[in-house]
């Protein structure tokens, strides 16, 4: 009788375990999905920063953001050379909440799903602060976006990080609700900023001490 106790506890722990780790996985659909809305959003982003009018519209006199803007936009955009997508686990937009005091139960579910989706998609931005203000000004610029609708296996949240070239590369995020639409953003990002990525992402605290809200898959 205690044997077949134990023998249960044990399968239990496992099926908690083995269905945590189902929740950041990755299938193929998921992946070229995002891979193609990255893409696509990329070549919107490129096209707006070589566009004058479009820049001269929504920036203004900042000569440091535009000549940050010109530069990107005279990078070659026609093929990333690396590629990660950064799956969060369920619970991590949560566990981030839950550090500030803050739960998702605490709002309707409309604004709940408001609250996910502007946590989930300020990762980018909150990487890219970290290259200072004019970069941040031509970030407001160039950010594109879409929505789409997905299917239950697309990842609640997810982030995707293409390297294009020596200086630049694209940081997206997307982030699903309730009724599997996802919501993508992306911006320009520095080439090297994947450090930054994973510090803002789990190893220095923004959702927990270490990185097990998240896993890190190729995007060859």
């Amino acid at each position: 009788m205690k044997r077949m106790r134990r023998i249960t506890a044990i399968a239990l722990i496992l099926s908690v375990f083995l269905s945590l780790a189902a929740c950041a996985e990755l299938n193929d659909d998921a992946r070229e999905t995002m891979r193609e809305q990255a893409e696509a959003l990329t070549a919107l982003m490129a096209e707006c920063a070589g566009d004058e009018a479009y820049v001269r519209l929504y920036l203004g006199s900042n000569g440091e953001a535009k000549a940050l803007i010109d530069k990107i936009a005279k990078a070659a955009w026609n093929q990333y050379s690396e590629g990660t997508v950064y799956v969060l686990k369920e619970g991590a937009i949560e566990a981030f909440l839950s550090a500030s005091g803050v739960s998702l139960k605490d709002f309707s579910p409309d604004v709940a799903d408001k609250v996910r989706q502007s946590v989930g998609g300020s990762v980018p931005s909150a990487v890219a602060s970290q290259a200072g203000a004019a970069f941040m000004a031509a970030v407001s610029v160039l950010r594109t976006g879409c929505v789409f609708q997905a299917d239950e296996a697309f990842p609640e949240c997810a982030l995707v990080f293409l390297k294009y070239n020596r200086d630049y590369g694209v940081l997206c995020s997307f982030v699903k609700n309730d009724e599997d639409i996802v919501s993508a953003s992306l911006i320009p990002a520095p080439a090297d900023c994947e450090k930054t990525l994973k510090r803002v992402l789990g190893l220095r605290s923004l959702f927990a001490r270490n990185n097990d809200y998240f896993e890190e898959y190729p995007l060859n």
